[in-house]
């Protein structure tokens, strides 16, 4: 009687874990932990002045940000 009273606590105990295995892998999901992508940085409006080795400004980029996350320039 005990070895089927053992029995029935391990399918028990292995259901258990099972179903905390779906809850976490479900969290998971719905959280976008498994996401691979990294998300994207945002929009970050101003001016980049590219200088040459001596210092001299060869170069200025202006970046304008948009309200749906699009940009212009650099």
């Amino acid at each position: 009687m005990l070895e089927k009273l053992k029995s029935r606590f391990d399918k028990r105990r292995l259901v258990l874990i099972a179903a905390l295995a779906l809850v976490a892998l479900y969290v998971g999901w719905r959280t976008g932990g498994f996401d691979a992508t990294p998300q994207k940085k945002p929009c970050e409006a101003g001016r980049k002045e590219v200088k040459d080795d001596t210092g001299k400004v060869i170069q200025v980029i202006r970046t304008t940000c948009f309200k749906d996350g699009t940009q212009t320039g650099g």
